[in-house]
């Protein structure tokens, strides 16, 4: 087939070409006729000719083989909230203080009206808790954040310190300590999480080592840990651990003193634990 200007479609290249056409005995299909079709005029174009078939796509560069399709692969990272989870040792920052959720609306946008249900039981008064009580050596304080807690008889407040929470000392005497603060971050995060990631911040300070992190107290947690420290006249043991209270908070209960004493560390956590009472 070719048109006017002499173009013609090659069946054997599948594509139109120029020049004059082959012998008769190529097998080529007759021209259309010179005169216009009945009813047409001669300066009316003719109408375009039909494309011949589309050409298959050449084969990918590098050899033969089919088109393959990337696969693109999303990669998501699970992020802690570090800023909230403090080293709360030495590198402390208060946590995320998130506002509750609003109630959600009902389903005509206005506010839902609860209908009769079943009766509810009368709510009972929770049993008292034990009142805490120190031991030997220990002085029974009470804290203004809204806690009472056991230190070691003779320690006091201590106000200058780097880190969130409550901090009591020997006065005179830096080379112990104990630090109380409340955890405001989610409870959905566990409470290994959250010490492992006072952890890794903890690695900040010279010659760290993290001894171990462990499960205590159905869901509470404990952190132990050392490093090198100036106040503790060269290695410090520090011992965290996270409590639940009845009531669902969760604080932080830590000890730190010299690593060569590291019983009288573990005794004054203890003491701290067995007698901590939230208000």
């Amino acid at each position: 087939m070719s048109s006017s200007d002499g173009a013609r479609w090659d069946p054997q290249s599948q594509r139109w070409v120029w020049g004059p056409p082959p012998s008769a005995d190529a097998g080529l299909p007759p021209m259309p006729p010179a005169h216009p079709q009945p009813g047409r005029g001669y300066d009316e174009p003719w109408p375009p000719m039909a494309p011949g078939p589309t050409p298959p796509p050449p084969p990918p560069p590098g050899g033969g083989g089919q088109w393959r399709t990337p696969v693109l692969v999303g990669v998501a990272a699970a992020v802690v909230g570090g800023a909230a989870v403090a080293s709360w040792m030495l590198l402390g920052t208060d946590g995320d203080k998130k506002g509750a959720a609003p109630p959600p609306a009902s389903a005509s946008g206005g506010p839902s009206t609860p209908g009769p249900g079943p009766s509810s039981p009368a709510p009972t008064s929770p049993s008292p808790s034990p009142s805490p009580s120190a031991g030997t050596g220990y002085t029974l304080v009470r804290n203004e954040s809204g806690f009472s807690v056991a230190v070691p008889t003779g320690w006091e407040p201590s106000t200058n310190e780097t880190g969130s929470g409550s901090f009591y000392r020997k006065p005179g005497d830096r080379s112990a300590l104990l630090q109380i603060f409340r955890i405001t971050e989610s409870s959905s995060m566990g409470s290994c999480t959250l010490l492992q990631v006072s952890s890794d911040q903890l690695r900040a300070n010279p010659g760290y080592r993290e001894v171990s992190i462990d499960p205590a107290g159905g869901s509470g947690c404990e952190l132990v840990y050392e490093y090198d420290s100036v106040d503790s006249n060269g290695r410090r043991r520090g011992i965290e651990r996270i409590v639940t209270t009845p009531g669902g908070g969760r604080w932080a209960l830590l000890a730190a003193g010299p690593a060569a004493d590291a019983t009288t560390t573990r005794a004054n956590l203890t003491a701290a634990l067995d007698s901590f009472r939230p208000d």
